[in-house]
């Protein structure tokens, strides 16, 4: 767990960052929907915290509140989505989500759809502000 839980969150993504170099993780899947309880448990000094919308009562605005609540603790946010579309990806991407779990991946030929829904173009199809 996290050395201090209110160092904030830290630069570059330190959940791929612990993946990579194979450090363990400890953390916790909130499914309450709420972020109030979101806040409580980003205090406990987890490393991550997963916001579950696959199974979860949850939508993008009660994500963005949760994302909004854990920002200011030392626990990354993993944010779960409802399923595996592009217009949910971009709109995930687009309240602050960093890390992503996408449900129910099969194939090789889903998982590269759902990595290009996170690029832009002209690199893949996520939304982006040029003409």
């Amino acid at each position: 767990m996290n050395a201090s839980s209110n160092t904030g969150p830290a630069a570059g993504n330190p959940f791929k960052q612990a993946l990579v170099q194979g450090r363990p993780q400890v953390g916790l899947w909130l499914s309450m929907g709420d972020a109030y309880s979101a806040e409580l448990c980003a205090t406990a000094g987890f490393d991550w915290l997963l916001i579950d919308n696959e199974h979860a009562p949850n939508d993008v605005r009660s994500t963005l509140a949760q994302l909004q609540a854990v920002a200011a603790y030392g626990g990354h946010p993993v944010v779960r989505a409802l399923q595996g579309e592009a217009a949910s990806i971009k709109q995930l991407l687009d309240i602050g989500a960093q890390t992503l779990l996408i449900p129910m991946v099969d194939t090789p030929q889903q998982a590269a759809a759902m990595v290009a829904a996170t690029r832009y173009p002209p690199r893949a199809f996520a939304a982006s502000a040029q003409g």
